[in-house]
């Protein structure tokens, strides 16, 4: 694309471009040495050391002002091009040694290469990870919002700009361009912005995501439009435009076909090929420089191949895996590098110019703060929440940067004009960023929210559980799970299975409907989880109901849209998966263990979180009419115990299950508030009341001295059972629990939970499920009042003296069935079975 030229008398290369000239320094010292860095100046002075040198640097500068900046929450954006600047002319390319051996002619050449290379992949990876799906439902629904933030801020810059562009030299061709990027919302910088505070699920966020999409499509309009106001011949527009048409035919004819092949060819739950990956990425760079042949910016080639790239695995998730680790590290680097070299503030010295400049730029600023207020009322949100938004989406990076560059190397700019635009942007970033951190927080509105709980559920009502699935191979014990809670016409169960999806190789996260209408070719994870519990719904003669979900996230925001789909939706259970770490899963493992605990610290409602041992070599039959399901309780006391108490009455009228109740009393010293006590013995009474006479109901009593006894009598009642129910805290002190707090591993399990689910204990072999109860609601007192009235009047009285006399431990187990009395010679246990 250039030409190379050699000018002896002044040891200078010349690369003669149409658009733009570079000037590299030449002497006859400068050669390309690979044989390590040395410290002599014959070393200092080859090209690969020097490169070496700049990217060490970089990185290095960057990582120092990221950990200082880190108390004022300024985001790596900002560090990243503080470290440019500083090795620019502005700052250390000032000193002329500095200048000669790093910043100077010896390695801008390669940075410079690089630096383009970084800026089309890029744009190629952000494109890869946009998920296109999203783009119709984006258009249709929050179009209003979108094209308000932008035409307002758009017409406003541009008023302003019309009065004070002929005050900037060399602009008047740009004035549009510059009020267009400052309106616009980068789609990729947005997320990558929204991602590193953690807000990706948040609602202001997503729709800043969703504004800055299709800010994107326009952007995107803009440029294949160029061409035809900015030739200066109609000819040269015209075969342009002709140009950029047949490469759209060709990526979507050809291209498009070749990555659905590669896609079909990928083995489930295998790697892509190395092959595929590299021939990809080569072909990002291959369809910018056909671009760029052509006179039109060379993003658009790479954004091209990007749309016909689906997002998510397994393609799209490679792609993201294997590339995006070298752009951030290395070839970003250089790009900073690149933009602080064109950096120069002593260059501002125009006043008056630059007084006319900001006023364009702030008056676009501006303008968004006013349409995201009067944008958003139609969602009815706060003042407060408005002016969020408008930091959202007044977010400034790297696509940015790629632009104002370009200007720059083509000289539509001067250096003044290039440096106000990229520190301005700069400052406004680093201005809103730790606004939005301090001042958004939308785990607050988690803790506010407050559903209901099985306690609180009325009789003959629908049960509604969340199900959250990570692995096709735990939706055997989800499905037993569902059928032991006992849904029939009259109490059914409405589930929700959601198949929780880690965030990779997408932008967004995406909570949205299985749709059971379309038909794959392939069938993926998904598909196999949502066949299978369609298939036993549409067995349960309308007991169950079942509404498919796919939620794609990181696992550090799962936890914010579980428990809106929760709040939404008036779920009353959410059950999730345990997965201990193995060889396989040891670093996913880590994460799910953080999003399980995230959502036991903000969950609306029960969370019960289920340890499936069995997985799918579960003894039980799939048929329900031979179903048989054995369950073992340990009830110790608390609102944890009392809430999964009340999940067992539910499984207690299944005639396929059998329930052993343990009740333990802990004998050394604890401290127990009156109201537990009261509402524990509330919870028995009523649970024995409603199971008089039931044959499946075994009740037992057990007293236990140290950890010793308490282990032993779990060993022996938990090797005949399919599930143990326990609760996963106690709101008492004992030295028992004390005792064995340093051997719990799993936080979320509890103390008892995490004994029974260890490896050890009954071979490994019995499936746990832990309940903990909404935190919110575990101190009412009127909850308390209520459900000491309700038990009170259901009662019945040989029920209720036989709890009185439990206080004299002269009844340590009851079976609740007709037959005669027996007693044992145990010590701490002894059996009676009643008479109704």
């Amino acid at each position: 694309m250039g030409t190379f030229l050699l000018n002896d008398t002044r040891h200078r290369h010349w690369i003669e471009d149409d658009r733009f000239t570079t000037c590299v320094s030449y002497n006859e010292s400068t050669k390309f040495s690979y044989h390590g860095i040395n410290l002599d100046e014959e070393a200092v002075s080859s090209v690969l050391p020097v490169v070496m040198l700049q990217v060490s640097l970089a990185f290095s500068i960057s990582q120092i002002l990221y950990i200082l900046l880190r108390p004022l929450k300024q985001p790596k954006f900002v560090s990243n091009t503080l470290s440019g600047i500083i090795l620019g002319p502005s700052f250390l390319g000032r000193i002329k040694m500095f200048d000669a051996y790093v910043t100077g002619g010896r390695g801008m050449v390669f940075a410079h290469a690089a630096s383009t290379i970084g800026g089309i992949y890029f744009v190629f990876i952000n494109t890869v990870k946009m998920d296109k799906g999203m783009i119709p439902r984006t258009i249709k629904k929050t179009y209003s919002v979108s094209l308000t933030v932008f035409i307002v801020p758009l017409l406003i810059s541009l008023l302003v700009g019309h009065r004070e562009q002929y005050k900037i030299p060399r602009i008047h061709d740009q004035g549009i361009s510059i009020s267009f990027v400052a309106s616009k919302c980068a789609y990729p910088v947005l997320v990558d912005a929204i991602s590193e505070l953690k807000l990706l699920n948040s609602e202001l966020g997503q729709l800043a995501i969703s504004s800055a999409l299709l800010h994107e499509i326009l952007g995107l309009l803009r440029l294949l439009m160029a061409p035809l106001s900015k030739a200066k011949y109609r000819s040269v527009a015209i075969r342009i435009e002709l140009s950029l048409c047949a490469m759209s035919l060709f990526t979507f004819l050809v291209l498009w076909p070749t990555i659905q092949w590669i896609i079909r060819r990928i083995p489930e739950r295998k790697p892509v090929k190395d092959f595929y990956i590299v021939a990809i990425l080569t072909g990002a760079l291959v369809m910018a420089v056909a671009c760029d042949s052509m006179r039109v910016n060379y993003t658009i080639g790479a954004a091209m191949l990007g749309i016909v790239i689906p997002a998510g695995p397994p393609l799209g998730s490679a792609l993201v895996e294997k590339s995006e680790a070298i752009l951030s590290n290395f070839f970003l680097p250089f790009f900073y590098i690149h933009v602080g070299q064109q950096i120069d503030i002593y260059s501002i010295n125009n006043w008056r110019a630059f007084a006319a400049l900001e006023l364009i730029i702030m008056a676009a600023y501006i303008g968004k703060v006013v349409a995201s207020i009067l944008a958003t009322t139609c969602f009815r949100t706060s003042f407060r929440n408005a002016l969020l938004f408008s930091c959202f989406v007044n977010i400034k990076g790297v696509s940015e940067l790629v632009t104002f560059l370009r200007w720059r190397q083509r000289e539509l700019i001067d250096v003044q004009t290039y440096s106000v635009l990229v520190l301005t942007n700069l400052a406004v970033t680093a201005i809103v960023t730790p606004l939005i951190s301090v001042y958004y927080n939308p785990q607050r509105r988690l803790e506010s929210i407050a559903m209901g709980t099985l306690q609180t559920a009325l009789p003959d009502s629908e049960l509604r559980i969340l199900c959250g699935i990570h692995d096709e191979d735990h939706i055997s014990g989800i499905i037993h799970l569902i059928k032991a809670s006992n849904p029939t016409e009259m109490n059914p169960i409405c589930a929700y299975v959601v198949h929780l999806v880690e965030l990779v190789g997408r932008a967004a996260p995406v909570v949205e409907t299985y749709s059971t209408q379309k038909t794959k070719a392939m069938a993926n994870s998904t598909d196999h989880i949502m066949r299978a519990v369609i298939k036993y719904a549409e067995g349960s003669n309308d007991a169950v109901t079942i509404q498919p979900f796919i939620m794609i996230s990181q696992y550090e925001t799962m936890h914010e849209s579980i428990c809106k789909l929760v709040k939404d939706n008036c779920i009353t259970l959410i059950l999730l998966q345990f997965i201990p770490p193995n060889e396989e899963t040891e670093g996913r493992a880590a994460c799910l263990h953080g999003l399980n605990n995230n959502v036991l610290g903000y969950a609306p409602c029960t969370v019960g979180i289920f340890v499936d041992k069995r997985l799918n070599n579960c003894s039980n039959s799939a048929k329900p009419a031979n179903f048989c399901y054995n369950v073992a309780v340990f009830f110790i006391g608390g609102p944890d115990d009392r809430e999964a108490m009340a999940l067992v009455s539910h499984m207690s009228s299944n005639p396929g299950v059998r329930i052993t109740l343990s009740r333990i009393y802990l004998e050394e010293n604890l401290v127990e508030e009156e109201d537990d006590k009261c509402l524990d013995e509330v919870v028995m009474n009523d649970f024995m009341a409603s199971n008089f006479g039931n044959p499946n109901v075994v009740c037992r009593r057990i007293d236990a001295n140290d950890s010793n006894q308490l282990v032993n009598a779990f060993r022996s009642l938990v090797s005949d059972n399919d599930l143990v129910i326990v609760g996963r805290q106690q709101p008492f002190s004992s030295r028992l629990l004390e005792e064995t707090k340093p051997w719990v591993e799993y936080d979320e399990l509890g103390i008892i939970g995490d004994m029974l689910a260890s490896a050890d204990f009954a071979e490994g072999m019995v499936s746990v499920l832990v309940i903990q109860s909404v935190r919110i609601l575990k101190k009412d007192p009127k909850t308390v009042k209520a459900l000491s009235n309700s038990s009170s009047n259901k009662a019945p009285k040989t029920v209720k003296a036989l709890s009185n006399s439990s206080s004299n431990c002269d009844i340590d187990i009851r079976t609740l069935g007709k037959g005669e009395v027996e007693a044992s010679d145990l010590r701490t246990v002894k059996m009676y079975k009643l008479n109704p």
